[in-house]
């Protein structure tokens, strides 16, 4: 819901700026913008609605107790666009980021995508990211400060150390760990190498991972999994796959953006990415394959149980996601304000055995060239659906700007 502060100079007539308001309102709801106004001294608004010309010095003034990038609200009469570009000339003079919004009667759906990203912003803001373990040692490009993260995103890192689930794992509840390995093999079309001792493992894993983040209240989490492979002789892949499926979102080897990217593109899409190392590019077709060992499994049409690809341990998941629209995406750089994101199209699904179990091959709609010529890292997020023009638009609204 976009809460709305409405301006108006003192020179115009009462009745005439509640009309204006009450026209306003009309519009926000037959577009069906889920709105209130605020008039509190102490309140806090999404957006300022320009009601009338005069009205400089009261944004300003308003604008001094607004964080982020500044929304204007304006409408076609009372001069109310004339004052929205003179405030929104002096943001810009002063490097503040900002945008207008024009109320006519185009049918646009900009509000509505503003109060869905507005929304997202809050929920990010709120998140407890969990770095459990730091990151693998070969992650020397995706180790970013929890201090950058949460001033350049909003999420709280929180670093947990793996012992925690080495400690969890000695005391699982085995009623849990069964309704874990049930479900898992009820849904699997074909058991490979995996033994019922790996699948205990597994599911063991899974149970003690959900109860460390139940100890630290995380919403998201990121794992130094190959821990579990040098310690316990199992994976997390089948962990993070159901957590996944659960809601939390969950990423591999304590990759922080790439989890960031999950949980971003969790938010904006409410469904769960699959986080997949790129394996091949081919500029000339436009396409990239992506594999990765662990998938949740409401992304597939079916799925199989395999072992861990490196290691050949534990239990990974070989899924075959469906043909169609997606979206590949990945956050980075020094800053954490860089992004590569791209619609595409999925074209096939594979079984190499020199790549990781789910492997899945798309069509790109940018250029393919971009990720041998400027990375952001390894990992990069897959979710059903184009939404490449969503994600462009809340990066330039609430990171690229800084």
């Amino acid at each position: 819901m976009l809460s709305i502060r409405p301006l108006a100079a003192a020179l115009n007539p009462p009745a005439q700026v509640a009309a204006a308001v009450a026209r306003v309102s009309e519009h926000l709801d037959r577009r069906r913008v889920a709105h209130r106004f605020v008039t509190g001294e102490t309140d806090l608004a999404d957006v300022l609605l320009i009601v009338t010309g005069g009205t400089e010095s009261l944004a300003l003034a308003a604008i001094e107790r607004v964080p982020g990038p500044v929304f204007l609200l304006a409408h076609t009469e009372l001069n109310s666009l004339p004052a929205a570009l003179e405030v929104l000339s002096y943001l810009r003079q002063r490097g503040r980021g900002g945008r207008i919004y024009l109320l006519d009667d185009r049918d646009d759906e900009s509000l509505s995508r503003l109060a869905r990203h507005l929304e997202v912003r809050r929920r990010l803001q709120s998140v407890r990211l969990g770095r459990i373990g730091p990151p693998s040692d070969w992650l020397v490009a995706s180790v970013p400060a929890a201090e950058l993260v949460r001033t350049t995103w909003g999420p709280t890192v929180v670093d947990v150390p793996m012992e925690e689930v080495f400690e969890a794992l000695r005391d699982t509840d085995t009623g849990e760990t069964e309704r874990v390995t049930k479900d898992a093999t009820a849904g699997a079309e074909a058991i490979r190498e995996p033994s019922p001792s790996d699948i205990d493992t597994a599911a063991r894993v899974t149970v003690a991972l959900r109860a460390v983040i139940r100890t630290h209240r995380l919403d998201a989490c990121t794992v130094r999994c190959f821990d579990l492979v040098t310690e316990a002789r199992t994976t997390g892949c089948l962990a993070l796959s159901w957590l996944q499926d659960e809601g939390v979102v969950a990423g591999c080897e304590g990759d922080v953006p790439a989890a960031l990217t999950l949980l971003w593109m969790r938010l904006m899409t409410e469904q769960p990415g699959f986080m997949a190392n790129p394996q091949d590019v081919d500029p000339a077709a436009g396409t990239l394959w992506l594999a990765h060992c662990t998938i949740a499994r409401r992304l597939v049409s079916r799925y199989s149980l395999r072992s861990h690809f490196e290691s050949s341990l534990g239990v990974g998941i070989a899924g075959e996601i469906p043909p169609g629209p997606a979206t590949v995406a990945r956050v980075g750089g020094a800053d954490l304000r860089a992004l590569f994101v791209s619609d595409a199209e999925i074209v096939a699904n594979g079984d190499s055995p020199e790549r990781c179990r789910t492997q899945v091959l798309l069509r790109l709609a940018a250029d393919v060239r971009e990720l041998l010529t400027r990375p952001l890292g390894n990992h990069h997020v897959l979710a059903p659906g184009h939404w490449a023009d969503d994600l462009r638009e809340y990066h330039e609204l609430f990171v690229a700007a800084g």
